[in-house]
């Protein structure tokens, strides 16, 4: 139960690897909210999860009206996992310039937003984790993700630096993941051409799972990651090594 008490917030949280990461948090001990904006919020158990919300990270008014319910419920907030995102597989040449902004705004926005919204709060208490979720494509350029998620996960890892530095005084923890591919359903677009020949790059021969994810989050949301801040923590089965 290391994280007993704690309150956290989990963006893009009603399924996949949000979802994991939120109920590894409730099962550490977390009061833990989730925020989705395409997926029902409204089903998700209400003992594990007392706050759900609608919540379109890349609209400033939406993330400011959901942060507020949050602090006002809860008096502040511990943990803040910006998971949300979405991909749109394309080469530069045929992505549309309504897709590139979407990703944009989701990812690394949306990143930008939440993180701006509960800052003061952490800043306050003197304390708090974000953790971010970058991406081996934001390492490694495209792979099967595309150019836009890649650019925009390249982006999300270096605000997490930035942040770092501007936090780290308050006494906040700003660290990112870098998944390779992992068994959600976000995956479940490769085609299994893909997904076999994308294995086979992986030292360890297999992708991950979203629970070796949350425990990572869970790691670095608890005290043990206290002397951690500014890095970005590759899970990928060593197809990526720095």
């Amino acid at each position: 139960m290391i994280l007993q008490g704690k309150r956290a917030v989990v963006t893009g949280g009603a399924a996949g690897l949000g979802l994991a990461i939120a109920t590894a948090f409730a099962e550490a001990g977390a009061k833990v909210a989730i925020w989705d904006w395409q997926l029902e919020v409204a089903s998700l158990p209400p003992d594990k999860f007392p706050i759900t919300a609608k919540v379109d990270v890349s609209s400033g008014e939406m993330v400011a009206a959901a942060a507020a319910e949050v602090l006002a419920t809860w008096g502040g907030l511990d943990i803040l996992v910006n998971n949300a995102g979405i991909c749109i597989p394309g080469t530069v040449e045929e992505l549309s310039e309504s897709d590139w902004d979407r990703v944009m705004a989701v990812n690394l926005k949306g990143t930008f937003l939440c993180s701006k919204a509960f800052a003061p709060a952490m800043k306050k208490q003197g304390a708090g984790k974000i953790i971010n979720l970058g991406s081996i494509s934001g390492k490694m350029g495209g792979i099967v993700a595309g150019s836009a998620y890649s650019a925009s996960k390249a982006g999300i890892m270096c605000l997490t630096m930035s942040l770092a530095r501007e936090l780290s005084p308050f006494g906040i923890n700003v660290n990112a993941m870098a998944p390779g591919v992992i068994a959600t359903d976000m995956s479940k677009g490769l085609s299994q051409g893909d997904y076999t020949s994308y294995k086979q790059t992986i030292p360890l021969g297999r992708v991950g799972e979203a629970k070796e994810v949350a425990a990572l989050a869970r790691f670095l949301a608890g005290p043990d990651s206290d002397y951690l801040t500014g890095e970005i923590i590759d899970i990928n089965g060593g197809q990526f090594m720095d």
